[in-house]
């Protein structure tokens, strides 16, 4: 396990948990090389420094600044260790500041539950699938990402699977973290804040979660006591039901509920009193045989069925009003795709009697489930429900007043509007065509005022504030700051865009400023995933990209303004995109689609052949790069073999040039413009190399242990080499660095709080110095300006 803090860290860094039997006590304690440097609270594992650590004069046994310990967990009987290695990172250069923002598009991805706090005005969080959770702002209408601290390692915990308040402590939030459930990915923690989400500490779980599985967007599967503020149950995707005493801090498996797939958990609140447990609890389960529904009377010990619950069906969502009124909503798979059938159920608790209150029933014609549910606590017998996978007419929203006996369907009556995201009146025809969107598996009505809703799609999220209109209801995309797009790839071009973007599900962008709101230069066909871009250097009106079309990619000739299809196409049937480059001077183009080697055009796409010499193997794609210097020359880098090959002569032919180069997958390369040809870097996980000129040999910097990520932007005032921009390991700490003297020095430029997940491209602009740009795994595009150097976005 490592963990990364500041230079002079103070108090808890790091808070051990492990799970005991019943009855058990668990013990913490600490040995290992730099144990004497730390202290810890053998009751609650929480670890902290004794003095607060100094970069510049590391105290660890091998000055390295990467102190190493033991944590060990007993109840007297068994026992655990884990090795913790604590990374002190150096931050930035001392006197200069800088600045992390989005460069703004606005939702672009699936946005999966929405929850509201109880009993405090405007508290609304978002959780989405691949960007972590965000907290509402009312006054300033934007959202606040949560989750930007957490790093490498830590990616797959911003799939958040499930988001827990406390409704009588409303600082405390709890997230279940975990993105993928095969064995693969990575096991699954909770998050805990007691401060809105601006700081956390972790329980890693020993089940993995899967926040961007099937099923992600069904209920909160993780919820607090609404009596006892210190339980918590959570609802696992395939690993049961699993409960915490100690406010999230430790967990054990819930032995008395034999299901493994739950959809979520909901206390009752009134089967208990202030600072006693709640009894009564529902939970759903992933089941269309058998029992779906199961309820508890004894604060979890024991476990039945609902009586007279509906067969063959998957309980989605469910909400309870104050009187007890139970609505459930159903469809017949996880979603949120798959769903042909479903309905919508009141269960009167008192009674035991259910109701059927569909608004509208699948038919074979039109096919479709039930997801999203809220009942509106100022207004008894108000609720709104949601449909998913309606795709034939588009999702609805359906608000009843009389408990569902009737229903009045939104979509008739809606008006959307997103004036700062104009790519939506072009994706797939979006909400302002007339339908609602897609994915609509959350709904949530504001506790405080029934008149405001926000409701969940796979592109982001709506919100209204006149739901009780009898007339229009109108929507907002109330998106800003909620940036959830996966980005494929970054760059920043010497003239015209200052960003050209690729990402997925849809497309990409061109940005002239980061300043003016969001995109209008959203990439043609805003519907598709873009797989890169690329700019003739020494013509930059010249740019090509692929995309997941028929076609497969686009060119410009006006520096991507507009587009227009590539006529030919290498690409095989079944396969992805890959990449493209494009000669400096623009008289070629090469083309690596997925699981194939390499096809030339010299005319402008129209046509393509196969390179001789390319590498090719299934399974892999060696990304080819353009050498920004001379035309006519490509590279790619064979790092199934640690081969480096060369054409020169416009991607016609291939041979090798370069042997001995490390050999793992996951690797990134850039070529440097100027006048000199094959000035090459290329980042490896065994670190970062550089060949600096055609006649030059491999050099491999011994600073640089692990690079992740290169990518070079404009030099700093008086150097006469581009700034080079690092995501890797530099003196023994993971960050962002950038580095003004070709490599032989690096300075920090992110912090602990700024991560921001996996990178999957960077790229540092060469017209402005100091400011790069990350494009992120599921936080859009981040960049960073240097604000010492005077920089204006």
């Amino acid at each position: 396990m490592v963990v990364t803090v500041n230079d002079k860290a103070t108090g808890t860094i790091y808070t051990a948990a492990a799970t005991v039997n019943a009855g058990k006590t668990v013990a913490y304690s600490l040995s290992g090389t730099d144990a004497a440097r730390f202290s810890l609270n053998p009751a609650t594992g929480a670890l902290a420094f004794v003095s607060p650590p100094d970069y510049t004069a590391p105290a660890d046994a091998n000055a390295d600044n990467e102190y190493l310990v033991t944590l060990t967990a007993s109840d007297g009987s068994l026992s655990t260790s884990m090795a913790l290695s604590v990374q002190v990172a150096k931050g930035v250069a001392s006197g200069q500041a800088y600045s992390w923002t989005n460069a703004t598009w606005g939702g672009g991805g699936y946005v999966s539950g929405l929850v509201y706090h109880p009993k405090v005005a405007n508290l609304l969080y978002a959780r989405t699938d691949v960007g972590g959770a965000y907290r509402w702002n009312a006054t300033t209408k934007t959202w606040i990402a949560l989750n930007d601290d957490l790093g490498r390692d830590d990616s797959q915990l911003t799939g958040i699977l499930s988001i827990a308040l406390d409704p009588n402590d409303a600082n405390k939030l709890y997230l279940a973290a975990g993105q993928y459930l095969p064995s693969w990915g990575r096991t699954a923690a909770i998050l805990r804040s007691s401060d809105q989400g601006a700081t956390w500490s972790r329980t890693e779980l020993p089940i993995r979660l899967g926040g961007n599985s099937d099923g992600r967007g069904e209920g909160e599967r993780l919820q607090v006591d609404p009596n006892k503020g210190s339980i918590l149950l959570l609802g696992t995707n395939q690993d049961g039901l699993w409960s915490s005493s100690d406010s999230g801090v430790s967990w054990s498996q819930v032995s008395g509920f034999t299901p493994s797939a739950t959809t979520f958990v909901l206390f009752d609140a009134r089967s208990g009193t202030n600072g006693h447990a709640s009894q009564v609890i529902y939970v759903g389960v992933a089941s269309t045989t058998g029992t779906s529904l199961y309820r508890s009377a004894d604060g979890g010990a024991n476990w039945a069925s609902v009586p007279g619950e509906p067969t063959g069906l998957i309980p989605q969502h469910a909400a309870m009003d104050a009187n007890g009124n139970l609505f459930v909503t159903y469809g017949n798979a996880l979603g949120p795709n798959s769903i042909t059938t479903g309905g919508v159920y009141r269960l009167n608790t008192t009674s035991g009697l259910w109701s059927d209150v569909t608004p509208m029933v699948p038919t074979t014609n039109l096919p479709f489930g039930y997801s999203g549910v809220s009942v509106d606590a100022q207004h008894p017998g108000t609720l709104v429900v949601s449909t998913i996978d309606r795709w034939n007419t588009g999702d609805d929203i359906y608000r009843s007043t009389d408990y569902g006996a009737t229903w009045t369907g939104l979509n008739a009556k809606s008006s959307h509007s997103a004036p700062n995201n104009p790519w939506l009146t072009a994706y797939s025809g979006g909400s302002l065509a007339g339908k609602m969107g897609h994915w609509i598996t959350d709904v949530a009505i504001d506790p405080f005022n029934g008149d405001n809703i926000a409701y969940n799609t796979g592109y982001g999220l709506w919100m209204s504030n006149n739901l009780s209109a009898s007339g229009t209801v109108n929507w907002a995309f109330n998106d800003a700051g909620l940036e959830e797009t996966v980005i494929t790839s970054v760059l920043s071009p010497n003239a015209g865009a200052h960003l050209l973007m690729t990402q997925g599900d849809v497309a990409g962008g061109r940005y002239t400023s980061l300043t003016t709101g969001d995109v209008d230069g959203y990439f043609t066909d805003p519907n598709t995933t873009g797989d890169s871009v690329d700019v003739a250097e020494l013509a930059p009106g010249l740019v090509v990209r692929t995309s997941s079309t028929d076609f497969g990619g686009y060119i410009s000739n006006d520096n991507g303004v507009t587009w227009s299809h590539l006529a030919g196409s290498p690409v095989a049937s079944g396969n992805g995109p890959g990449k493209i480059a494009v000669s400096a001077l623009g008289t070629s183009l090469v083309w690596t689609p997925a699981n194939q080697g390499a096809y030339y055009s010299t005319n402008n796409g129209m046509s393509w052949t196969a390179s001789s010499g390319y590498p090719s193997a299934s399974g892999q794609t060696y990304a080819v790069v353009a050498d920004r210097a001379a035309n006519g020359y490509f590279y790619g880098y064979n790092y199934t073999n640690g081969t480096l090959v060369e054409s020169a002569d416009g991607g016609k032919t291939f041979t090798t040039i370069i042997s001995g180069l490390p050999t793992n997958a996951g690797s990134s390369m850039i070529s440097i413009p100027g006048i000199k040809r094959r000035d090459l870097w290329i980042a490896t996980s065994d670190g970062l190399y550089h060949i600096d000129g055609q006649a030059a040999s491999v050099v491999k910097l011994t600073s640089v242990t692990e690079a992740y990520d290169i990518g070079y932007g404009a030099p700093a005032p008086g150097a006469d080499y581009y700034a080079l921009y690092l995501w890797g390991k530099v003196n023994g700490v993971v960050g962002l660095f950038r580095s003004d003297d070709t490599g032989a020095n690096w300075t920090r430029i992110n912090d602990a709080n700024h991560q921001f997940g996996w990178i999957n491209d960077l790229s540092g602009d060469p017209r402005v110095y100091g400011r790069v740009y990350l494009g992120t795994g599921g936080r859009g595009v981040i960049d960073h300006d240097d604000e010492a150097a005077g920089l204006q976005r």
